[in-house]
């Protein structure tokens, strides 16, 4: 193959470990009568292995300097398709009406907006399997209590059951990242009865402002509240003055939302 060398633009480090990519596919479990939305096909290797399915595949690669090789690599591959397009700016609708499932190793500067669009199409999504710096992965997949729960993991969390699968080590990349990676498997969930998801966006993105904060310094103000009242507030709902963001679970934030919605403070 006489693929270009890797792009720093594009933040690429291509996959090459064969046994990792076929984990990553087995995880999707793909069948041959499903939708397979890929992001960026890269060189190719989890394409290969995608297209052995017999699923229809929609591998969209944002560098069109690899497109003409994949092209070739994969002619002959009816059901699959390398799109030159900017995956975030894809319309699922476009490509498949029903439902599809997505698979990616993402650069660190697009894991936020990669969950995003999967967030707004989730109701599309049947399972998704997405390799990010394990950094990210930790704090996607991290609970109520940890130094890591964070706005990401509950806005991915709640749409998602999401688990850390597995670490991937920086040589089964070329070139080899200054990070370790890991995969997550992304299934869908029953959604919360969420009204206003600005509302409870924000929410939670103002009680994370300052972390070692206690929930009542993060809101009070932004609530028009005293700090008494916003204890009240907090006693109404069974939880102590002494909270922090990083101890509240999805079902205590939905709560909080909901008394400061209805008491029109925020």
């Amino acid at each position: 193959m006489s693929f270009q060398k890797p792009k720093k633009r594009f933040s690429q480090n291509f996959l090459i470990d064969e046994n990792i990519a076929g984990a990553i596919v087995e995880l999707l479990e793909v069948c041959s009568d499903e939708s397979i939305f890929e992001i960026g096909t890269g060189r190719g290797i989890l394409t290969r292995l995608l297209a052995a399915s017999g699923a229809d595949i929609y591998s969209f690669e944002i560098d069109r300097t690899l497109i003409e090789e994949l092209t070739r690599n994969f002619r002959g591959f009816d059901r699959v398709k390398i799109i030159n397009q900017d995956f975030l700016k894809v319309n699922p609708d476009d490509y498949c009406p029903g439902n599809l499932k997505l698979i990616g190793n993402i650069p660190y500067d697009i894991t936020s907006p990669v969950l995003e669009w999967m967030i707004s199409n989730r109701r599309k999504i049947n399972r998704a399997v997405i390799t990010a710096q394990e950094e990210l992965a930790d704090r996607i997949s991290s609970q109520p209590g940890s130094k890591n729960w964070a706005p990401l993991s509950i806005f991915c969390q709640c749409h998602f059951n999401v688990k850390k699968v597995m670490k991937i080590g920086p040589k089964s990349f070329y070139p080899p990242p200054k990070v370790t990676s890991a995969t997550l498997l992304f299934e869908p969930r029953k959604g919360y009865a969420i009204e206003d998801w600005n509302h409870f966006e924000k929410i939670v993105r103002r009680s994370f402002t300052q972390r070692r904060k206690l929930l009542t310094n993060n809101l009070s103000e932004p609530a028009g509240l005293s700090r008494t009242d916003m204890e009240m507030v907090l006693s109404r709902l069974g939880l102590p003055p002494t909270v922090r963001a990083e101890q509240m679970s999805i079902e205590d934030f939905l709560r909080l939302d909901r008394e400061l919605k209805n008491a029109n403070l925020s």
